[in-house]
């Protein structure tokens, strides 16, 4: 064979596998879930759920026509990390699915998971929140991700704690050093949002844990970056 009919075959297999890779992805979509506390859910000083991080993530993908579907039915408000274990062990089914959680999060092409804030402000508020209680808080954290690793091959998105008027400073760094570290273990992508939550024009009020719409914008803007 000549060494232009070589090149020319060459030529057509490269523009034929530029080809098949571009329409076989153009058509992918992802599969959004959200899980966690009121943090995730989007609640406010209002007793009422407003719109979250999560919110924006489905209004992004699905202006980009790249959203395949979002469940934030274990997303709501004083939702504890052992209660996810149990439904997820128990597989319950979703409030609004009805689907089952273990079906929900094998479908996700990106899960988000904020849980615990809530809890450990409530430990914190009254004076239950210490070093055994922070233990074992990260032992069930680490048992949640090992869960959620053999259901899905999807991306897990772990998004940190926040100092607040009643989760402090030095909790906050030990909590996310060791989310960090778990993130690692289970090949999860780690978004601290410490910094970020320091500006209080992203809550309601000085005392307030839940950010308002800035807040929620601002650390969608961040997962979509790191994803």
């Amino acid at each position: 064979m000549k060494k232009s009919h070589k090149l020319f075959l060459i030529i057509l297999s490269s523009i034929f596998v530029t080809y098949f890779i571009y329409f076989h992805n153009r058509d992918v979509k992802i599969g959004l879930v959200g899980l966690g506390d009121g943090i995730a859910s989007g609640e406010t000083d209002y007793n009422i759920d407003g719109i979250s991080y999560n919110d924006y993530m489905q209004e992004y993908f699905s202006k980009k026509n790249l959203l395949k579907f979002y469940n934030s039915d274990f997303a709501y408000k004083n939702y504890r990390l052992h209660d996810l274990i149990d439904d997820i062990n128990n597989n319950v089914h979703g409030a609004q699915s009805d689907l089952e959680i273990k079906q929900i999060i094998y479908k996700a092409d990106i899960l988000t998971l904020s849980i615990g804030e809530e809890e450990l402000v409530k430990k914190s508020i009254t004076n239950d929140l210490n070093k055994e209680v922070i233990t074992q808080f990260l032992k069930e954290y680490d048992s949640l991700l090992m869960l959620l690793k053999d259901l899905t091959d999807g991306k897990i998105i772990i998004v940190s704690f926040y100092e607040n008027s009643y989760l402090d400073k030095s909790n906050v760094i030990i909590l996310n050093a060791e989310l960090a570290n778990l993130a690692k273990k289970y090949d999860c992508i780690f978004i601290n949002i410490s910094d970020l939550m320091l500006n209080r024009d992203y809550f309601v009020s000085n005392k307030s844990i839940y950010f308002n719409y800035k807040g929620h914008e601002n650390i969608m803007k961040m997962i979509v970056h790191s994803v």
